[in-house]
């Protein structure tokens, strides 16, 4: 019997075993005036150090719960069910499913929504982490008014930030700025874009 379970689990172990990008990849969900933005949680290294961000239509099951949740402005995040990165970034994933957590779902998060689902639609970014200077952020247009500034992670200690800024000339916006800092944006960080709010921000995983 044992034997028998093991040739029929072995196919399935190899075949994510040769996909190096197989897991679950959290997802930290924000709202740019009527898109709503899924961005990957990356880490410093391995399977996981990938800065992906993509626009998502979800369910309406889903959008009623983000939208009492966006209102609030609290953090909100979504643990998947295991997927492998890659396919979603090549465009071989058009739906996920999972579970949807007001807070962090690894650190205490309150659970609520399970099997709730969304459309995977445009990629605004896609780049690797890898050592680099902080203080650089990647500028993508998101609506007519408004642009993402997404810190390129780098050396650390970094962090990871996603901040909202107003940007009425979207075709003429550079794809990366210089801030001149190696700390998070905010207000008095003089920059040529009116801040508006940051979107996230996390420096717990990127510590030294």
């Amino acid at each position: 019997m044992i034997r028998w379970f093991l040739l029929f689990i072995s196919p399935v172990l190899l075949a994510h075993q040769e996909h190096s990008t197989f897991g679950v990849h959290g997802l930290v969900m924000m709202q740019v005036d009527s898109k709503v933005i899924a961005s990957h949680l990356p880490m410093p290294r391995g399977m996981h150090a990938r800065q992906f961000l993509f626009e998502i239509k979800p369910t309406p099951a889903l959008a009623a719960i983000l939208d009492r949740l966006f209102k609030s402005q609290v953090l909100v995040t979504f643990s998947p069910t295991p997927f492998e990165l890659d396919k979603l970034r090549h465009g071989e994933i058009s739906v996920l499913s999972g579970s949807v957590y007001q807070g962090h779902f690894e650190r205490g998060g309150n659970l609520l929504g399970t099997n709730v689902t969304f459309e995977v639609g445009k990629v605004i970014l896609d780049e690797p982490v890898a050592p680099a200077t902080n203080g650089h952020f990647y500028v993508r247009p998101i609506t007519q008014e408004h642009c993402l500034f997404i810190h390129r992670i780098g050396h650390l200690s970094s962090f990871d930030q996603v901040v909202q800024v107003k940007c009425h000339h979207r075709k003429s916006a550079p794809v990366l700025i210089d801030s001149g800092a190696s700390l998070p944006l905010n207000e008095q960080v003089p920059m040529p874009y009116k801040f508006v709010k940051t979107l996230y921000l996390e420096t717990q995983d990127f510590a030294e």
